[in-house]
């Protein structure tokens, strides 16, 4: 398979190295020209308790993109999705496609810029972060799956990519899959104003009704059928919480890319874009802590995390 990968860092690194190493024909842009020169100089690593590979890869700066590409995976944090999109505007073959592999509901910035014909989606749950110019590390295999916006069918597209990715499988309810994250990710944001892992935050009691809570929240506004995963399931959220936070011990990765982006690489989360997605009072006092860490007012500590036990229990008593 043909394909440009738009963010090849964590996930669209990981993606990309797993699909060369099989034969395919993926070229690697990303924006970081420290990351691009390392990949050509010494190839893309993926290390870690899954596998530990190098393999020799074709990376380029956006600048240095083709004219045309035939397919194209869009892994940028879900605030670059506009750029991204623009850098497929005149280059996107006609009959060509663009996968997103992002958090949160980003297709809608897509289909403005490539239509909604070009457009297919994927949820995604395994965990990697990008260590250093050149080396992914991946910490856990989790469930993939690539579908069509619209569902109900499973198109020769959407099972060409899920036999060419690593680990997914085909759906007819990508949808349901990508509010489930929603929900799953909600207690991520919550639990990343903390210094806890994420197996920490998911099994302790005092904030087991704080994700409860806000998982509820999200679930609220699903217009689909939401989906099980990984320990995930809509229908025991509280039940989930253990399973969930199983299957993180389980995982090389402890802290969340939103931890990372706060206190590892200090830049802009996808806060702004998820308040697009989802609302809610509980939500909105989660966006107002993290843009109190990204702004510099607060550090991450459990004290955020008791103060937003304080508050959903005040909105219970009500």
């Amino acid at each position: 398979m043909e394909l440009t990968i738009i963010g090849s860092g964590a996930i669209g690194g990981t993606l990309g190295a797993h699909m060369i190493r099989a034969g395919h024909d993926i070229t690697l842009c990303d924006a970081d020209a420290a990351h691009v020169a390392a990949i050509n100089e010494r190839g893309l690593t993926i290390e870690g308790p899954i596998d530990e590979f190098t393999v020799e890869a074709r990376a380029v700066t956006p600048d240095r993109l083709p004219d045309r590409i035939e397919h194209a995976i869009v892994a940028v944090k879900s605030l670059h999705t506009r750029s991204a999109a623009e850098l497929l505007r005149r280059r996107l073959a006609p009959d060509g496609y663009v996968l997103t592999v992002q958090n949160g509901l980003t297709a809608d910035t897509l289909i403005d810029v490539v239509g909604r014909a070009r457009v297919v989606s994927s949820f995604v749950n395994f965990g990697a972060d990008l260590m250093a110019p050149g080396r992914i590390m991946q910490g856990n295999v989790a469930t993939f799956r690539v579908g069509e916006l619209d569902g109900g069918r499973i198109t020769p597209r959407v099972r060409e990519l899920a036999e060419a990715l690593p680990y997914a499988e085909a759906t007819d309810n990508v949808l349901g899959y990508l509010w489930g994250k929603e929900a799953y990710g909600a207690m991520l944001w919550a639990g990343a104003v903390s210094d806890l892992t994420i197996a920490e935050h998911l099994e302790d009691p005092r904030y087991r009704p704080v994700m409860i809570a806000i998982a509820r929240e999200v679930l609220a506004q699903a217009p689909v059928k939401v989906e099980s995963f990984d320990g995930f399931d809509p229908d025991d959220i509280e039940g989930s919480l253990d399973r969930l936070a199983a299957f993180n011990r389980r995982s090389a990765k402890q802290y969340s890319g939103i931890y990372r982006d706060l206190v590892v690489r200090k830049r802009k989360t996808e806060i702004d874009e998820m308040l697009r997605d989802i609302s809610g009072p509980i939500f909105s006092k989660v966006a107002e802590i993290i843009h109190d860490i990204e702004q510099g007012r607060r550090v991450n500590e459990r004290a955020n995390l008791d103060e937003l036990a304080r508050f959903v229990a005040t909105l219970s008593a009500a």
